[in-house]
């Protein structure tokens, strides 16, 4: 592996010395690298220019970074690894420490390559037109435009009706993103390998609602009912939270797996079950 391209949060004074130190090591291991910033979470439909034969994309932020370059480059199939600059983050496995081995490692073909699967959510409007997907690696998140207040969420799942939800919202969320806001929702944790849908209600208003498990083929249909006469109900979509949509009255959220997968770069031999317990104990 020699050409590499490097993606950051913004561009600060810190971000770019991060990132001119890096290209300056690539450049003198004779390797080639890039840069360039994420694309502003209000650009609709803007991909970050790659050059073509990239073999591997290093982001520098956190894992908010890394997800956004995920969304940014859908469909290229370039392998992504994160490079930890803030809080920490279940994605990030490099940091300032030893970002300098793992090039060295990168570029003498030491490492594995992950897929990961992603979700794509649609509104349809109400008159069943379906518009333009947005990807998601972590998850898609249905919550009320008013704030914290209770909605009324009906789910179909291949078109069977599942259940009436009362809660401040529901998660849709990948393996990938299980340890992310699911977690925070009690939801189950996931092996990132694996490739199932999650759904998670956020705060249910009943004894019975848990998170449910569903095939990765599975389609989701949703649609928020009013809880009384007369009033419009309006919900609030994003998209690894960004990329955020209103759902209306008479629209409806379809949730499935994205056509695509994002592909990651693991250095570390640690199994998923020591990787977690690690993050999690220093959480």
């Amino acid at each position: 592996m020699k050409k590499f391209f490097i993606v950051a949060r913004d561009a600060d004074a810190e971000n770019a010395k991060i990132t001119q130190d890096i290209v300056k090591y690539i450049e003198g291991k004779g390797g080639i690298c890039g840069h360039g910033v994420n694309p502003n979470d209000d650009s609709e439909g803007e991909q970050l220019h790659v050059p073509e034969g990239t073999e591997c994309i290093l982001t520098i932020g956190g894992d908010g970074t890394l997800i956004r370059a995920a969304q940014n480059t859908f469909g290229q199939k370039i392998p992504l690894i994160g490079i930890n600059c803030g809080h920490l983050g279940y994605l990030c496995d490099l940091n300032s420490e030893n970002v300098y081995d793992a090039i060295d490692r990168l570029m003498a073909g030491e490492y594995e390559v992950e897929d990961r699967m992603m979700l794509s959510g649609h509104i349809i409007d109400a008159n069943g037109h379906k518009k333009h997907g947005v990807e998601a690696l972590n998850d898609i998140v249905l919550a009320s435009s008013h704030g914290l207040q209770v909605m009324h969420v009906k789910v179909y799942v291949n078109d069977a009706y599942l259940y009436d939800y009362n809660c401040d919202g529901i998660i849709f969320s990948t393996p990938t993103g299980s340890t992310a806001y699911n977690l925070s929702a009690n939801g189950p944790i996931v092996n990132p390998n694996t490739n199932v849908i999650l759904l998670t209600p956020i705060n249910p208003h009943t004894l019975n609602a848990r998170s449910i498990v569903l095939d990765p083929g599975d389609e989701l249909l949703v649609e928020v009912k009013s809880r009384r006469a007369g009033e419009k109900e309006y919900a609030e979509v994003s998209f690894d939270g960004n990329h955020r949509r209103t759902l209306a009255e008479g629209e409806k959220l379809l949730v499935h797996r994205a056509k695509e997968k994002t592909k990651m770069i693991r250095l570390t031999n640690a199994s998923f079950l020591e990787r977690i317990r690690t993050k999690l104990q220093a959480n």
